[in-house]
């Protein structure tokens, strides 16, 4: 499934992820060789959960210990008009009875899941977010009940020990999203965000039987984009910052960027990439042409907009910017006519580099790979123009060589 929609490919899994007594920030340099993390696919722990009521959920045996807690919080969810912040506090108390005990984690996922689908709506998370960033008071923030049920798993996964109660409130969390609410991108806020500690969003993945940190970050950060572009945007260089081996040269995270952004947002980012803030396509050929790939079917306003980011990456790289045209030139033998943003987002980078033999090498095989025709003669010709008005004497001298 995630194939399918991020365009994720199978490779080696991520080595397990340490506590904060590890390092500074509880996450391991999880870089695989060559460079960036390759993407994989995040596979869950378990078959997801059957549907089932709340009736049923509270019928099992493990969950004598919490005697009427359990009916007493969903008759309150219940009511007709139900004091949330009442029911968050209850929530506090069942996860910590929840985390002390034996009782089944899938057990209290499915009663959450069934109050989650049933009876209460989500919160308005970008509104939140930014009054929260703003300094605005918790008690004057609107939330949900899975909010409170983040709340209370926080207190667990920021521990430096990896407790037997820690591992059991981020199984629950993961049973949670295996039962369709949507956790996954709410603890990545929540984690990074809100509480500044991106360890409890990576032992989060870690509960699951296979996948990576990337892996999840592609899925959550997808969805974020997805219901949320505005706040997407906002947080980004933040989730950068927390995980700065996840991203470079991911086509998951790079497809989220580009779907949907705007010119404001372009110039943003540009900028946080030039002062070092934030990375995307990284220093590995393979990743970066299997981006550009990626992209030539896409909108053309998101390949102009893709290429502005290219551009300010990896313009005045000697090795990125003669991978990539030989890349567009000789590997995809890049037609302008079917592919005009990309010829003009590579007529933009080749102008602003200077000519070395590699480039040059690759545009006079252009010109012989399209049979000296236009295409090749046009492109080709308008780069060598560009160079001769603002770098002939490097020109020269790569000519000679």
């Amino acid at each position: 499934m995630f194939q399918e929609e991020f365009g994720i490919v199978d490779t080696e899994l991520a080595p397990e992820i340490p506590t904060d007594a590890d390092n500074t920030n509880g996450i391991s340099d999880t870089t695989a060789k060559g460079g960036a993390l390759e993407d994989v696919v995040l596979v869950a722990s378990a078959e997801p959960l059957p549907e089932i009521s709340v009736e049923q959920a509270l019928e099992d045996t493990s969950l004598w210990l919490f005697g009427s807690t359990l009916q007493t919080f969903v008759d309150s969810v219940a009511a007709a008009e139900p004091d949330v912040k009442q029911i968050g506090r209850s929530v506090k108390e069942i996860v910590d009875m929840f985390a002390q005990s034996e009782a089944s984690i899938s057990a209290i996922a499915r009663v959450l899941a069934s109050i989650f689908s049933d009876l209460l709506d989500m919160e308005d998370v970008e509104t939140n977010a930014e009054l929260a960033m703003a300094g605005e008071s918790d008690s004057g923030l609107e939330h949900d009940l899975l909010h409170y049920i983040l709340t209370a798993a926080a207190e667990y996964a920021h521990k430096t020990d990896m407790t037997n109660s820690t591992r059991r409130v981020l199984q629950l969390l993961v049973q949670l999203t295996e039962a369709k609410v949507d956790v996954g991108f709410r603890w990545l806020l929540h984690s990074v965000v809100n509480a500044g500690k991106p360890v409890q969003y990576a032992r989060y993945v870690d509960q699951y039987a296979e996948g990576t940190l990337q892996a999840a970050l592609v899925r959550d950060l997808g969805v974020l984009q997805e219901q949320f572009p505005g706040l997407f945007y906002i947080v980004l260089p933040q989730i950068y910052a927390a995980f700065p081996d996840a991203f470079p040269g991911c086509r998951g995270i790079v497809k989220s960027v580009v779907a949907l952004i705007d010119q404001p947002q372009v110039y943003r980012l540009g900028a946080l990439i030039a002062r070092g803030q934030l990375q995307l396509f990284g220093h590995r050929q393979a990743a970066i042409t299997a981006i550009i790939g990626m992209t030539l079917e896409s909108d053309a306003f998101e390949q102009v907009c893709f290429w502005q980011l290219l551009n300010a990456e990896v313009s005045g790289d000697e090795m990125r910017v003669a991978g990539i045209a030989h890349c567009l030139l000789l590997e995809k033998e890049l037609d302008p006519a079917s592919n005009s943003e990309a010829a003009t987002g590579l007529l933009t980078l080749l102008k602003a580099s200077s000519p070395t033999p590699s480039l040059l090498k690759s545009l006079f095989k252009y010109v012989a790979a399209t049979e000296n025709s236009d295409v090749g003669v046009d492109f080709s010709g308008n780069v060598l123009t560009a160079w001769l008005r603002t770098s002939k004497a490097a020109l020269l001298n790569s000519l000679s060589e």
